[in-house]
């Protein structure tokens, strides 16, 4: 076999495994979605969830699905959620994944709407473990 065939034959199975260029490469840290949400009686918040990239597509549906209700347009990213500025996080184990949810004031909100304690009783309502920030 010539120089030439393997060399075409080693990049087609590469190509076809998905490793050439870079493909073959996944994600596999923290992903988060993040939009706003108008969260009980705390006003408008900025809630980012926060999931392991096994998880993609729960995600993306869940994500989508919070935007058509709340109005707000997410952003999905392979990254975790900023912890900048956060009143606190909520973590909770539900149907074998593990997520966190941060929350953060928003617009008007974040001067006069919720509070870490706020954001630490929200939390324990739903079964959640608070974490601060």
């Amino acid at each position: 076999m010539s120089r030439t065939i393997k060399v075409l034959c080693l990049a087609a199975a590469l190509a076809a495994s998905g490793a050439a260029c870079g493909g073959g490469s996944t994600y596999s840290g923290l992903i988060s979605c993040t939009q706003l949400e108008n969260v009980e009686s705390f006003g408008l918040l900025q809630a980012c969830e926060e999931i392991q990239a096994s998880a993609r597509m729960q995600l993306q549906q869940g994500c989508a699905v919070a935007s058509t209700a709340d109005g707000g347009s997410p952003t999905v990213a392979n990254a975790p959620c900023s912890r900048v500025d956060t009143l606190g996080g909520c973590e909770i184990t539900s149907g074998g994944f593990k997520e966190t949810f941060w929350y953060s004031g928003a617009g008007a909100d974040a001067e006069v709407g919720a509070m870490p304690s706020d954001i630490q009783r929200l939390c324990a309502g739903s079964g959640g473990t608070y974490i601060a920030p």
